[in-house]
């Protein structure tokens, strides 16, 4: 039995440490059911979302499709978002993306069901 909690105990480290998002490029970080993670960031009037996977490895965006939607109280603005890069996707223009605001990503790889990220701008 003490064998048995021993290696519950050290999965379950494990398992929380493996289960930590860094933002690598200054933004906030979500994560799809199916384990795909997202980074947005917000950085002048320009938005970028890279896309990695539940172990940090980058995800090709070339042929995929993704819709940001960002909430501020009443408002929605409904933005689309370009592949840029390897695993990144972006879009320039006046957006309002401010500290509190809510953003809803949807991506659809090639190939692959459209997965969905929930953010809150810091």
């Amino acid at each position: 039995m003490k064998k048995i909690l021993i290696a519950l105990a050290l999965f379950s480290n494990m398992a929380f440490a493996d289960g930590e998002m860094k933002a690598a490029h200054g933004g906030v970080m979500a994560e799809a059911s199916a384990g795909t993670r997202a980074e947005l960031s917000t950085q002048g009037n320009m938005l970028m979302v890279y896309l990695t996977t539940h172990s940090d490895q980058a995800i090709a965006t070339k042929g995929a499709v993704a819709e940001l939607t960002l909430l501020n109280g009443a408002d929605k603005q409904a933005v689309k978002l370009l592949p840029s890069g390897d695993n990144s996707f972006m879009a320039q223009g006046q957006y309002k993306a401010v500290a509190g605001s809510k953003a809803l990503l949807k991506v659809t790889l090639p190939s692959k069901p459209t997965e969905q990220f929930r953010f809150v701008l810091k």
